[in-house]
């Protein structure tokens, strides 16, 4: 006998399994987004710690860098007041040179002078009988 509730028990099977289905791969797509965002939120903070260390490797680059940057100023002071002295002590050289020049100048000067001096005293006969003297070995000449 044919039972009339039978073909809408069959489809209220048929729903009932297609209602489970559908709320497993409901829930299936749920777990699955829940698994992404893990791996979304692990990729963020491995990103994060990246970009942090990153950040603090900069910094201390960068306080380095300074570091040099001062240091180098200091040398090229350094260098410049070294410059600067040198340049000080050959113009005190060369001026040093030129009154050694002057002085030398001048001594040349008296000894023609004093030289001259003693050619005209020897020939004056007077003079000559002087220069031809001996004089006391103590008296030292100058």
């Amino acid at each position: 006998m044919l039972n009339p509730l039978r073909p809408y028990a069959d489809l209220l099977k048929v729903l009932a399994v297609l209602v489970l289905a559908g709320g497993l791969f409901v829930t299936g797509c749920e777990r699955g987004e829940d698994r992404q965002s893990a791996k979304d939120q692990a990729t963020i903070a491995k990103a994060d710690k990246a970009r942090a260390a990153a950040e603090a490797e900069a910094a201390e680059n960068f306080r380095a860098a300074n570091a040099c940057g001062l240091l180098l100023k200091d040398v090229n002071r350094q260098s410049q007041a070294a410059i600067d002295e040198a340049a000080r002590q050959k113009e005190a050289a060369n001026e040093a040179a030129r009154r050694a020049e002057v002085a030398a100048a001048e001594s040349q000067r008296r000894a023609d002078q004093a030289s001259r001096a003693l050619q005209d005293a020897k020939t004056q006969p007077a003079c000559r009988q002087q220069l031809e003297q001996k004089l006391c070995d103590a008296i030292p000449l100058l």
